[in-house]
Protein backbone atom coordinates (compact mmCIF):
# COMPACT_ATOMS: atom_id res chain seq x y z
CA UNK A 1 0.00 0.00 0.00
CA UNK A 2 0.94 3.47 -0.82
CA UNK A 3 -0.40 6.66 0.89
CA UNK A 4 0.73 9.82 0.08
CA UNK A 5 -0.04 13.60 0.52
CA UNK A 6 1.23 16.69 -1.41
CA UNK A 7 0.80 20.08 0.66
CA UNK A 8 0.21 23.00 -1.93
CA UNK A 9 3.12 25.33 -1.78
CA UNK A 10 2.18 26.85 2.10
CA UNK A 11 -1.60 26.46 2.18
CA UNK A 12 -3.60 25.06 3.91
CA UNK A 13 -5.07 22.68 0.80
CA UNK A 14 -3.10 19.31 0.05
CA UNK A 15 -3.97 16.26 -1.86
CA UNK A 16 -4.06 12.71 -1.18
CA UNK A 17 -3.20 10.49 -3.10
CA UNK A 18 -3.16 6.08 -2.67
CA UNK A 19 -2.68 3.34 -4.15
CA UNK A 20 -3.72 -0.41 -2.62
CA UNK A 21 -2.84 -3.60 -3.87
CA UNK A 22 -4.47 -6.57 -2.17
CA UNK A 23 -3.66 -10.48 -2.73
CA UNK A 24 -5.88 -13.56 -1.85
CA UNK A 25 -2.07 -14.99 -1.21
CA UNK A 26 1.08 -13.24 -0.46
CA UNK A 27 1.49 -13.27 -4.36
CA UNK A 28 -0.69 -14.63 -6.96
CA UNK A 29 -4.23 -14.63 -6.82
CA UNK A 30 -5.00 -10.43 -7.04
CA UNK A 31 -8.29 -9.90 -4.94
CA UNK A 32 -8.68 -5.96 -5.58
CA UNK A 33 -6.87 -2.69 -6.79
CA UNK A 34 -7.86 0.01 -5.03
CA UNK A 35 -6.91 4.18 -6.17
CA UNK A 36 -8.22 7.19 -4.09
CA UNK A 37 -7.48 10.79 -4.19
CA UNK A 38 -8.91 13.68 -2.13
CA UNK A 39 -8.36 17.63 -2.14
CA UNK A 40 -7.86 18.29 2.01
CA UNK A 41 -8.18 21.51 3.49
CA UNK A 42 -6.47 21.88 6.89
CA UNK A 43 -9.03 23.89 8.96
CA UNK A 44 -7.06 23.63 12.39
CA UNK A 45 -3.49 22.29 12.75
CA UNK A 46 -5.48 19.77 14.89
CA UNK A 47 -8.80 18.90 12.08
CA UNK A 48 -8.37 18.52 8.71
CA UNK A 49 -11.42 17.36 5.95
CA UNK A 50 -11.31 16.04 2.94
CA UNK A 51 -13.53 15.50 -0.27
CA UNK A 52 -12.36 12.51 -2.75
CA UNK A 53 -13.14 10.00 -5.17
CA UNK A 54 -11.96 6.47 -5.27
CA UNK A 55 -11.55 3.26 -7.78
CA UNK A 56 -11.70 -0.07 -6.51
CA UNK A 57 -11.68 -3.62 -8.99
CA UNK A 58 -12.49 -6.54 -6.89
CA UNK A 59 -11.96 -10.02 -8.27
CA UNK A 60 -13.46 -13.50 -6.78
CA UNK A 61 -10.51 -16.09 -5.06
CA UNK A 62 -9.48 -18.32 -7.13
CA UNK A 63 -11.14 -18.81 -11.14
CA UNK A 64 -13.30 -17.95 -12.30
CA UNK A 65 -12.38 -14.25 -10.60
CA UNK A 66 -15.40 -12.31 -11.79
CA UNK A 67 -14.58 -8.99 -11.52
CA UNK A 68 -16.24 -5.88 -10.82
CA UNK A 69 -15.66 -2.06 -10.61
CA UNK A 70 -16.55 0.43 -7.46
CA UNK A 71 -16.64 3.79 -7.95
CA UNK A 72 -16.56 5.55 -4.15
CA UNK A 73 -17.36 9.29 -3.50
CA UNK A 74 -16.50 9.87 -0.07
CA UNK A 75 -16.02 13.04 2.63
CA UNK A 76 -14.18 12.48 5.85
CA UNK A 77 -12.84 14.45 8.95
CA UNK A 78 -9.78 13.81 11.03
CA UNK A 79 -8.97 15.43 14.66
CA UNK A 80 -5.29 14.76 16.18
CA UNK A 81 -4.10 14.96 18.86
CA UNK A 82 -1.65 14.16 21.90
CA UNK A 83 -1.81 11.73 24.53
CA UNK A 84 1.68 11.71 26.31
CA UNK A 85 4.27 10.42 23.84
CA UNK A 86 1.43 8.85 21.42
CA UNK A 87 -0.11 10.21 18.35
CA UNK A 88 -3.88 9.78 18.10
CA UNK A 89 -6.29 10.48 15.59
CA UNK A 90 -9.64 10.34 14.72
CA UNK A 91 -11.03 9.68 11.10
CA UNK A 92 -15.00 9.62 10.23
CA UNK A 93 -15.66 9.22 6.95
CA UNK A 94 -19.06 9.04 4.90
CA UNK A 95 -18.85 6.93 1.76
CA UNK A 96 -21.40 7.17 -1.51
CA UNK A 97 -20.22 3.47 -3.41
CA UNK A 98 -21.85 2.82 -6.85
CA UNK A 99 -21.03 -0.81 -7.50
CA UNK A 100 -21.29 -2.51 -10.43
CA UNK A 101 -24.83 -4.39 -11.05
CA UNK A 102 -25.64 -3.84 -7.20
CA UNK A 103 -27.79 -0.75 -5.80
CA UNK A 104 -26.51 2.06 -4.68
CA UNK A 105 -24.68 2.11 -1.04
CA UNK A 106 -23.85 4.32 1.50
CA UNK A 107 -21.06 3.50 4.43
CA UNK A 108 -19.84 5.13 7.62
CA UNK A 109 -16.67 4.33 8.94
CA UNK A 110 -15.22 5.32 12.42
CA UNK A 111 -11.36 4.73 12.83
CA UNK A 112 -9.10 5.66 15.73
CA UNK A 113 -5.31 5.67 14.99
CA UNK A 114 -2.23 5.67 17.60
CA UNK A 115 0.93 5.83 16.89
CA UNK A 116 3.41 5.27 19.64
CA UNK A 117 7.28 5.92 19.71
CA UNK A 118 9.81 3.19 20.56
CA UNK A 119 12.89 5.22 20.74
CA UNK A 120 14.15 9.00 21.38
CA UNK A 121 13.74 9.73 17.68
CA UNK A 122 10.05 9.82 18.42
CA UNK A 123 9.02 10.55 14.31
CA UNK A 124 12.19 12.10 12.77
CA UNK A 125 14.24 10.45 10.51
CA UNK A 126 15.06 6.50 12.00
CA UNK A 127 12.12 6.80 14.34
CA UNK A 128 10.96 3.32 15.31
CA UNK A 129 6.70 3.48 16.50
CA UNK A 130 4.21 0.89 16.63
CA UNK A 131 1.00 2.08 15.09
CA UNK A 132 -2.13 0.59 15.68
CA UNK A 133 -5.82 1.15 14.80
CA UNK A 134 -9.57 0.31 15.30
CA UNK A 135 -12.29 0.95 12.21
CA UNK A 136 -16.00 0.43 12.08
CA UNK A 137 -18.07 0.29 9.19
CA UNK A 138 -21.35 0.36 9.04
CA UNK A 139 -24.14 0.35 6.19
CA UNK A 140 -26.79 2.87 5.40
CA UNK A 141 -29.11 1.38 2.89
CA UNK A 142 -33.11 1.26 2.58
CA UNK A 143 -32.34 -2.42 1.94
CA UNK A 144 -33.06 -4.50 4.39
CA UNK A 145 -31.58 -7.34 3.56
CA UNK A 146 -28.10 -5.45 3.99
CA UNK A 147 -27.09 -5.49 7.34
CA UNK A 148 -25.73 -2.40 9.21
CA UNK A 149 -22.98 -4.00 10.54
CA UNK A 150 -20.25 -4.11 7.68
CA UNK A 151 -16.91 -4.98 8.96
CA UNK A 152 -14.09 -4.10 11.28
CA UNK A 153 -10.37 -4.09 10.99
CA UNK A 154 -8.16 -4.17 13.91
CA UNK A 155 -4.28 -3.92 13.02
CA UNK A 156 -1.01 -3.86 14.42
CA UNK A 157 1.85 -2.92 13.11
CA UNK A 158 5.77 -1.26 13.39
CA UNK A 159 6.58 1.46 11.74
CA UNK A 160 10.21 2.69 10.86
CA UNK A 161 10.73 6.88 9.40
CA UNK A 162 13.58 6.39 6.48
CA UNK A 163 12.98 10.22 6.81
CA UNK A 164 10.87 12.41 8.67
CA UNK A 165 8.23 12.68 5.51
CA UNK A 166 8.99 9.39 4.52
CA UNK A 167 8.19 6.09 6.65
CA UNK A 168 7.48 2.05 6.17
CA UNK A 169 5.00 0.06 8.37
CA UNK A 170 4.78 -3.84 8.40
CA UNK A 171 1.75 -5.20 10.10
CA UNK A 172 -1.00 -7.65 10.59
CA UNK A 173 -4.85 -7.17 10.47
CA UNK A 174 -7.82 -8.90 11.57
CA UNK A 175 -10.73 -7.98 9.73
CA UNK A 176 -14.50 -9.74 10.53
CA UNK A 177 -16.81 -8.87 7.46
CA UNK A 178 -20.66 -9.45 9.02
CA UNK A 179 -21.22 -12.96 11.21
CA UNK A 180 -17.77 -14.54 9.81
CA UNK A 181 -15.45 -15.71 11.79
CA UNK A 182 -12.23 -13.09 11.05
CA UNK A 183 -9.62 -13.21 8.13
CA UNK A 184 -5.77 -12.31 8.87
CA UNK A 185 -4.15 -9.81 6.46
CA UNK A 186 -0.18 -9.23 6.15
CA UNK A 187 0.42 -5.50 5.11
CA UNK A 188 3.36 -3.84 3.76
CA UNK A 189 2.84 0.15 3.52
CA UNK A 190 4.77 3.24 2.57
CA UNK A 191 4.04 6.56 4.04
CA UNK A 192 5.27 9.49 2.22
CA UNK A 193 4.62 13.47 2.15
CA UNK A 194 5.62 15.89 0.09
CA UNK A 195 5.27 20.06 -0.64
CA UNK A 196 4.54 20.93 -3.99
CA UNK A 197 6.37 24.68 -4.67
Amino acid sequence: MYFGNTQIKESKFSIHHELQLRDYKIIGDHNQTLFRAGGQYRFKPYFQATLGYGYIHTELEGTPNNPFSEHRIYQEGIFSHGVLSFKLRHRVRLEERFIENQDFRGRIRYCLFADIPLNAKQFDKNGVYLAVYDEVFLNISNNESIKAFDRNRAYAGLGYKLEKNLGLQLGFMRQHVGANSGTNHLMLSIHHKMNWK
